[in-house]
């Protein structure tokens, strides 16, 4: 064979020399251009590739880059030339080309022929796009491009495509396209790079291997896994090392935790027992636990149930594998046997698989230690999570806080530990310790505060009870002083096997422990092995001392490891404050080089929290040097662990410009902040010594307190630091009547306070009239807000203490909501307050003449909100005083019950508001001419106003013809909501001319329009305006009488690229039929992303019943769960059945989307 048919051979391209055919190829090359013409069957062999030599290779002499292929014509068919390129980097006589054909030569003798890669990939084509990950994907892309099998457009192509089935179906395309040998490329790679699907689609190939797994297969594997966790080996264990004598039993030691159960956006919706937990575990269930909040003995616990049988809940499981993630080298396969059988297991890894596939949900995996895992390094484990649905097995995934935002959106259970009771940590304490000891030991608890705060986490409870061991008079402070007594406590209690060493020798082998340590905590990296240790010395010292533990158990290479990931924290703490405090400045650029890998808030306040703590816990000094860094740090992150994002590379604040969410994520990312600058301060009891740097942090910033809960720290500031919060910004400090909120669908409180913290019962906490009135009794705070909340009743004491606490601020906010027990009281507390109110918000709480009286009489108040007041007004009280208040700068009044005659009032009265600029009116009713005055006055440029909201309050054609003729003095305005108003005949003529306007206020956001007869037809002409109106955010259309012609308007206006920035879309009561619905979701799916993909609300509830047909529901359904940010969704009258339902159930499950579907009750 010549060296062009084996070259040829190589592509996999057959020659057909019995057509004559003519070809011309023209292609501009680096050096000129390469043309050649074939006549005739004798010239394709010469003339079938047309090649363009690169010179400069001196090594191989010429080497052919360009390749084109010309496929035959036909003369008789007229047919066009085709003309294929394929590029080459190297020639067939290039001695490294001619080694690749060898490798794939060899590689096809072994595995049958190269037609067979390619049957394989059609034969499994479907299961190829489904199941191969965008990783893998990537990975075959970038090896295939090495070979010169895809070319650089082919490789880019498949790389800008987003679904990854997609780009699985490009992929297997081209190299079906490309030939045999590409295919057999193609596998090689992707059992290189997914070993586990390769070899699962191998076995499912052979008909003759697939049989239903064998129930003696399963009860071999089920008792030697029962016979493991039923083992001392396994129920017994040193949580500590086993250099400290400290032994776990889960019989004996084991304390059931209180488990929060939180939905995928974190919040907080329920309290469940152990118990609970294990008969409610979902597909997916995912343990979040701070450090030391128990989640490996947790997850010990219930496989060691499964194996006694004891455990109702457990027993319809066959198998249950408790996997320490941190421990994987190898496959899933292989860690198990590691972890839990043995190796060589009596059953090969094609048959362990293949069984555990065919018992889905009867297999439960116990998971644990997510943060130190590397999904990356372990696919086929990590899809056990990731794609759970396909998988069908059950799985129980535990993980730190800071990494919980990476897997939170595929969890179907979401659960956080809560802290330790007093009565739990009691039996720890007992169960761990001589009765003597622990005696002495909870008598300290019952002394310290500080202690019992430490005692909610088992842990801190473990190695208080190892220091009790071997120091009888200690009482810990800080965590850091925990771990610190520890550390000296292991050295010294091991120095004697050390006692040969050099003192300098220990002085460094103790440095680089902290170097390893500190460098583990930024790659990350939790396992160490000999060549990261300098000598076999330090291994000695290390060992002996407990520092670090040895496992070298069925290992090629022993790893070494700290015995908790918070004390390899500490480690790392100690020695970063060592760095940043050294006399020599080597080391200090290297601690600044440390701290400036902390960059963002998300950082500081997750990442690396830990980290920072026990370094500004190890000296005052340290502690400065962090604070000052952190007051530096501007940069918030990507906020992903407030957020349920998919994809994990997806930069929030990118996809989120224009949303309100953003605002309030980063308002939450700096409130977290601040908590954990105090909590950095008060670890290093340096007292005021930190005073100058922490007023620095915390300028302009908010702290938030929860009056039920005030925790020690705060009166340790305001005690040691009082100046320093009067750098503060804001501080909110909320009072609830009743100890729970109104609202049952979700608890606010922190997990803590809730179970720690017994119901006070004085409705003022104590705590907070000494934390506000008592200890700063020199100093004044810049800004309070003080909220009351479900207030039944006070008592003449608790309101003179509400005005000690409000008089102690500078300015106060005062918000007021459900506090009937208020009525009648509330002019007594603004008096007390008169000096420094500025906001005043009350809500749903009635008021007296006297209450009234005392409101209009503050004339500085520059916010004033009243909400749901629906007494008749009275003579002499706020609407005739109104007046009085000169420099209000917002005014909302929704449901306040007023006649004609109080609306004019209003209206006389804006004329002495000249600083006004938020104003609203909603929901009034037998209203006349007065709003027709009012929106005169409103429109009438004597107020600056942004925001002008008349809702639901009687508006008439007249008023919003007015409004439309002013617009042009109101050009700041943002925010216009004349909802809820039917103008009737006027409708059409009135919203014409205002739309007409529009453009005047270009910076409009909010743009919410009334309704009457015929006024659809202004549709079109708005649809022209809004192309302009690029910062619209919220539009409302509700009762327009839009038909599907007006909905297939709306969508054009959307594709085309406008209303991208559009959160609130409000549809409601219309006549669009499901022919329009089916035309409007699919002309949004078309786009990618998909139209309005911003919205965080949406209505589109029907004016008549609307019954969906199945592909509209289908077109809806592949719409909604596109968008991301989605929160509450409103579809009055649409009558869903059952299996509508199902499928929206299951489209929100499988796309991990979480929002609130409002339906007429019968669908639900």
């Amino acid at each position: 064979m010549g060296l062009k048919e084996s070259f040829l051979k190589y592509l996999g391209v057959t020659l057909d020399r019995s057509l004559t055919f003519k070809a011309h190829v023209k292609k501009t090359c680096e050096t000129g251009e390469v043309e050649a013409e074939a006549a005739d069957a004798g010239e394709v062999e010469k003339e079938h590739i047309i090649s363009h030599k690169n010179t400069n290779r001196a090594d191989h002499g010429p080497v052919i880059t360009k390749v084109y292929w010309v496929l035959p014509y036909s003369p008789k068919k007229r047919a066009k030339m085709t003309v294929v390129y394929c590029p080459i980097i190297r020639s067939v006589e290039d001695p490294l080309c001619m080694k690749e054909q060898d490798e794939v030569q060899k590689g096809a003798k072994e595995d049958g022929n190269n037609e067979a890669s390619m049957d394989f990939i059609r034969d499994n084509r479907s299961e190829l796009v489904q199941r191969m990950g965008r990783q893998v994907i990537n990975q075959v892309i970038d090896e295939l491009y090495s070979k010169n099998v895809l070319n650089i457009e082919e490789k880019d192509l498949i790389l800008g495509t987003v679904l990854s089935q997609e780009k699985a179906r490009l992929i297997l395309g081209y190299i079906e396209n490309k030939g045999t040998a590409a295919c057999h490329l193609f596998l090689n790679y992707l059992k290189r790079y997914d070993q586990y699907l390769f070899e699962d689609l191998k076995w499912t190939s052979k008909i003759t291997n697939v049989k239903k797994y064998e129930e003696k297969d399963v009860e071999t594997i089920a008792e030697d896994l029962r016979n493991l966790y039923l083992s001392s080996a396994f129920q017994k264990f040193h949580p500590l090392g086993e250099e400290i004598d400290i032994i776990f039993d889960l019989e004996t030691t084991f304390s059931d935790a209180v488990f929060w159960k939180k939905n995928t956006n974190n919040h907080t919706i329920g309290q469940l027992m152990f118990q609970d937990l294990l008969g409610e575990l979902k597909n997916l269930t995912v343990i979040e636990g701070e450090a030391g909040k128990g989640k490996t003995t947790l997850l010990k616990r219930i496989a060691s149930l499964w194996a006694s049988g004891k455990q109702p809940s457990l027993n319809h499981f066959k198998l249950v594998f408790f996997i320490s993630l941190r421990s994987m080298r190898k496959g899933l396969y292989e860690s198990i046997c590691e972890q839990l059988l043995r190796e060589p297991y009596s059953l090969d890894s094609l048959t362990f698989m293949k069984t555990i596939e065919y018992l889905e949900r009867n297999v439960l995996f116990c998971l644990d230690g997510y943060d130190e895992f590397k999904p990356q390094d372990y696919p086929e484990t990590s899809r056990l999570f990731t794609k759970n649905a396909q998988y069908k097995h059950m799985v129980v995934l535990t993980t730190r806080t800071e990494s919980l935002s990476q897997v939170r959106s595929y969890a179907d259970l979401l659960v956080k530990i809560g802290d330790l009771s007093y009565g739990s940590a009691q039996m720890l304490i007992q169960n761990v310790l001589e009765e003597s000891l622990a005696n002495s030991l909870l008598t300290q608890l019952e002394q310290s505060s500080i202690m019992k705060e430490m005692m909610k986490t088992p842990l801190f409870v473990v190695i208080a009870c190892a220091i009790r061991m071997g120091d009888n008079g200690f009482i810990p402070k800080t965590q850091t002083a925990l771990f610190h007594t520890l550390h000296k406590l292991m050295i010294d209690k091991n120095h004697y096997k050390t006692r040969d060493l050099p003192e300098e020798h220990i002085i460094e082998s103790v440095k680089h422990c902290g170097d390893l340590a500190l460098d583990g905590i930024f790659e990350p990296k939790f396992d160490f092995y000999i060549e990261d240790l300098s000598s076999q010395r330090e291994e000695r010292l290390l060992l002996a001392a407990g520092l670090l533990n040895k496992y070298s158990s069925q290992r090629l290479k022993p790893v070494y490891r700290f015995f908790h990931k918070s004390f390899q924290e500490y480690i790392a703490g100690r020695r970063l404050h060592e760095l940043v405090t050294s006399s020599s400045m080597t080391e200090v650029s290297k601690g600044q080089v440390y701290l400036q890998k902390v960059n963002t808030i998300s950082d500081i306040t997750f990442k690396y929290q830990n980290l920072l703590l026990y370094t500004c816990g190890s000296s005052k000094d340290a502690a400065a040097e962090i604070i000052k860094h952190i007051a530096g740090v501007r940069d918030h992150g990507t906020l992903s662990q407030f957020l349920d994002e998919n994809q994990g590379t997806v930069n929030v604040e990118t996809q989120m410009q224009s949303s309100e969410e953003v605002e309030k994520l980063k308002l939450i990312n700096m409130n977290t902040l601040v908590e954990c600058g105090l909590n950095f301060v008060y670890e290093s009891r340096s007292e005021s010594a930190l005073a100058t740097e922490f007023e620095a942090f915390l300028q302009g910033k908010t702290l938030h307190i929860n009056s039920h809960y005030i925790p020690d720290y705060l009166f340790y500031f305001f005690e040691h630091l009082p100046n320093c919060f009067r750098a503060l910004g804001l501080i909110q400090l909320e009072f609830f009547g009743n100890s729970s909120p109104s609202n049952g669908k979700e608890i606010k409180k922190p997990e803590s306070d809730i179970q720690m913290q017994p119901v006070t019962q004085a409705l003022i906490p104590e705590p907070a009239i000494k934390l506000f009135y008592e200890t700063p009794w020199n100093q004044t705070f810049n800004t309070l807000q003080v909220t009351l909340r479900d207030f039944p009743g006070l008592k003449p004491k608790e309101i003179k203490c509400i005005g000690k606490i409000c008089c102690s601020a500078l300015s106060l906010r005062l918000y007021i909501s459900k506090s009937a027990g208020i009525t009648g009281k509330l002019h007594k507390i603004l008096n007390t307050c008169a000096r420094n109110v500025q906001d005043l918000v009350i809500e749903s709480t009635p008021l007296t003449e006297e209450d009234e009286q005392q409101i209009v009489k503050m004339s500085q108040l520059k916010t004033l909100h009243l909400n749901d007041l629906r007494s008749e007004q009275i003579d002499g009280g706020f609407i005739d005083g109104m007046h009085c208040l000169k420099n209000i700068e917002k005014l909302v009044l929704e449901n306040v019950k007023m006649n004609d005659t109080d609306v004019k009032k209003i209206a006389e009265s804006l004329k002495n508001f000249s600083s006004l600029s938020v104003f609203h009116l909603a929901q009034l009713t037998g209203l006349g001419s007065g709003i027709e005055q009012l929106v005169e006055e409103v429109s009438s440029g004597i107020c600056n106003l942004k925001e002008i909201k008349l809702a639901s309050c009687c508006l008439t054609g007249r008023a919003v013809t007015t409004l439309a003729q002013n617009l042009h003095n109101l050009q700041k305005l943002k925010v216009l909501d004349l909802s809820g108003n039917n103008l009737a005949e006027e409708a059409s003529s009135a919203v014409s001319e205002l739309v007409d306007q529009l453009t005047v206020v270009s910076g409009l956001k909010v743009l919410m329009l009334p309704f009457g007869h015929n006024v659809n037809g202004c549709l079109e002409k708005l649809t022209i305006q809004l192309k302009s109106l690029t910062n619209v955010t919220k539009l409302g259309l509700q009762k327009w009488s839009l038909t599907d012609l007006d909905l297939d308007l709306l969508a054009s206006l959307v594709i085309s690229e406008h209303l991208e920035s559009l959160q609130c879309l409000d549809l409601a009561e219309n006549s669009v039929t499901n022919k329009g619905w089916i035309a409007f979701f699919g002309a949004l799916r078309s786009r990618e992303p998909v139209g309005l993909f911003k919205l965080t609300f949406l209505d589109f509830s029907s004016q008549v019943e609307l019954y969906p047909e199945a592909f509209m529901v289908k077109e809806f359904v592949q719409w909604i769960v596109k968008l991301r940010f989605i929160q509450e969704v409103v579809l009055m009258k649409w009558m869903f059945d059952e299996y509508d339902m199902k499928m929206i159930k299951n489209a929100k499950t499988t796309q991990k989307r979480e929002f609130q579907l409002r339906l007429t009750e019968t669908c639900t």
